[in-house]
């Protein structure tokens, strides 16, 4: 320690043997009021009494009975038009997020100074390059902004949590640029070493990265070149990680997601999920989060599949994290409404206690799955089932922006695809339609806020199926069970019966959400039968009475019925009508879905034209033409046809063979 002082005197203008990576310990003591800037940073004495702007009466452990929506700010809303969303574009929102989609609590992604920025949704400005935790980026406005936003939630009794990032900063970053010259007593804040350590935490490629800005070592940073990791082994860094937390949640943050947590503190022979890392998270708890009388929480992105123990020592001793994300759950609700068959197996859990909460989700900014609406290929029936499976359940549900309307993605593939701004047009589409995906997480949503006992606090228990392509399961909880039954396939089925001891004794029950006019539910001992279930679809009964009122029903029971897969809309757009939109009629012929529409043509004229979902613009996917011998595919060139005489043709699309037909009529 004494040689590590020294050299920041003898070569505070150089790098040094201070720059040797080292893990023991700093013992100078943290920062006071300012951070290597010179800017405020809150001391390390902050304290609740400093707090402004908080939320006002909310319950312990508040977060179990909320429901988040998850917003990547670039992409969402745009309130000044200079092509990037923006703070005052989510608060001309707030009414959208709370009473249209029904989420009461806010997520926003990284808000803060970053490296990598561009406003063009071609640029990738991820946000968590940071360069400074204690200014807002200038793309989405002030700070001022943001504490309008904060107040704003909170005036509507929502909550707001930000996106912490404490594994690394940018190369960019002062601290950074300090610490590879050895200035500002910042030379071991971040992990240097003489020699490539072959350290391999995320890829087969070493994550110690060759100094390239101002000598011949190497610092560690397990994401990329551009973001080094920080180095908690010091003890400042530590203390300074605290104070940008406390400096937040004094602003009126009620809480934080924090990002890659599993990769915070390495060892040697260990570089994810360590001892010291669980520590300092422990620390953050206690030192900061529990001395707030307005309660805080914090979940981490700790992304970890089939790795149940590893995943669940997040919650420390229910002194570490409150809530960890399920990412165990989100892929077999999609696979099972994709494929029709259910793959949920053990995947349907519920809250491990009263003090520990999982959230789940659909899909988020990362490439963990693809959107929703691109997987399932926009079909609003199997989007509406993925979206019951994930948010029938007791956890903490959480909606990326976009998923609930089943918004595809923007073609770009990767986490970029998953980034693509937010569609209005197609918000203000299933406003209006009462079977839409956003129709049914707002009902969902309705249901869960009602009955948040069960939901979260409540078990599940899972029935065995009698015919494959269904699945049903119990919810149970002090407001009462729920029985959630699925027809995942496209046949309408007249029974399904489901077998489970948890139904023994029941005799009676109310649809909650589903068909009136089926059957009643039968009851034989541990088996229940359900009647009259239409193709892809969801029903709720409440069990025990008779009484319940239901709050949904779209669905609609043919026998025999199969559900051919297709777009919502058509529409002909073409020469003979000004390349405009005229919308077509679909139906079932032959076990194919067909879509047509009678127009007046000339004869000896030449048309051209192509078929399209979109009635307002030209869509980047869902538009038909022809490409070459006679097969037609998205973004096609034009179709043409001449007729012999003048009269009315019938021009009809095959949307299941892609093959299209016109005739006299």
């Amino acid at each position: 320690m004494v040689l590590r002082k020294l050299s920041r005197v003898l070569f505070s203008g150089m790098l040094s043997l201070a720059l040797l990576f080292s893990f023991s310990c700093n013992v100078s003591t943290a920062p006071g009021s300012t951070n290597g800037n010179g800017e405020n940073t809150g001391s390390e004495e902050e304290t609740d009494s400093q707090a402004e702007n908080q939320s006002q009466n909310l319950k312990e452990s508040w977060w179990r009975e909320s429901a988040f929506y998850h917003i990547w700010i670039k992409s969402f809303s745009d309130s000044d038009n200079d092509g990037c969303g923006d703070l005052k574009g989510i608060q001309n929102k707030l009414d959208y997020i709370q009473n249209t989609v029904g989420c009461d609590a806010i997520w926003l992604s990284p808000v803060f100074e970053c490296n990598y920025k561009g406003k063009d949704e071609n640029f990738n400005m991820h946000g968590y390059d940071t360069t400074d935790y204690y200014k807002v980026n200038s793309y989405f406005g002030k700070e001022s902004d943001l504490i309008n936003l904060i107040n704003a939630c909170h005036a509507r009794g929502m909550k707001i949590i930000f996106d912490f990032v404490p594994n690394h900063t940018a190369t960019e970053h002062q601290w950074f640029k300090d610490s590879a010259k050895g200035l500002n007593g910042k030379s071991d804040w971040y992990l240097w070493s003489t020699t490539d350590k072959g350290w391999y935490p995320m890829s087969a490629t070493s994550a110690w990265r060759k100094n390239v800005y101002y000598s011949n070592n190497y610092y560690y940073g397990a994401f990329d070149g551009g973001m080094p990791d920080l180095n908690y082994n010091n003890s400042e860094v530590r203390q300074e990680m605290k104070n940008v937390v406390k400096y937040w949640l004094n602003k009126g943050f009620d809480g934080l997601r924090i990002d890659a947590v599993r990769y915070l503190m390495e060892t040697e022979t260990q570089w994810t999920d360590t001892a010291a890392t669980h520590k300092w998270f422990q620390e953050l708890r206690t030192e900061v989060l529990d001395k707030f009388t307005s309660p805080k929480f914090m979940v981490c992105e700790a992304w970890l599949e089939g790795n149940r123990n590893t995943l669940n020592a997040y919650f420390g001793n229910d002194n570490e994290f409150n809530m960890v994300f399920d990412f165990d759950a989100g892929r077999p609700c999609i696979t099972s409404a994709q494929y029709g068959s259910d793959s949920t197996g053990d995947t349907l859990r519920a809250n491990p206690s009263s003090n520990r909460t999982y959230g789940v989700f659909l899909g988020n900014h990362d490439d963990y799955t693809r959107r929703v609406g691109s997987t399932l290929e926009s079909n609003w029936r199997k989007i509406n089932l993925a979206t019951a499976l994930s948010l029938l359940r007791p956890a903490t549900p959480f909606i990326y922006y976009g998923n609930e309307l089943g918004m595809p993605e923007n073609g770009k593939g990767g986490d970029l695809g998953l980034r693509g701004k937010f569609d209005w047009n197609l918000q203000s589409t299933e406003a209006a339609a009462n079977d839409s995906p956003l129709f049914v997480n707002k009902v969902l949503l309705g249901l869960r806020k009602d009955k948040i006992k069960t939901f979260a606090n409540g078990s599940v228990t899972k029935l065995t199926a009698g015919k494959s392509g269904t699945m049903a399961y119990l919810l149970d909880g002090s407001d009462g069970k729920y029985l959630c039954v699925y027809n995942l396939s496209d046949s309408a089925l007249a029974d399904a019966t489901f077998t489970g001891s948890s139904v023994k004794g029941i005799s009676e029950a109310s649809c909650v959400i589903g068909d009136t006019e089926a059957p009643a539910l039968s009851f034989n001992g541990t088996s229940v039968s359900v009647k009259n279930l239409a193709p892809l679809t969801f029903r709720v009964y409440k069990l025990g009475t008779s009484s319940e009122k239901n709050i949904y029903d779209t669905e609609t029971y043919t026998e025999g019925e199969v559900f051919i897969a297709h777009s919502d809309n058509m529409y002909l757009r073409g020469s003979m009508n000004g390349w405009g939109a005229t919308e077509m009629t679909g139906g079932a012929v032959n076990g194919k879905y067909v879509w047509s529409v009678t127009v007046e043509l000339t004869g000896g004229s030449n048309y051209e034209f192509k078929f399209c979902v979109s009635d307002s613009s030209w869509p980047t996917d869902g538009n038909w033409g022809l490409d070459s011998g006679n097969i037609l595919k998205l973004e096609g060139g034009n179709i043409t046809f001449t007729p012999e005489s003048s009269g009315n043709y019938t021009i009809s699309f095959n949307e299941s063979d892609l093959t299209w037909a016109v005739s006299a009529s």
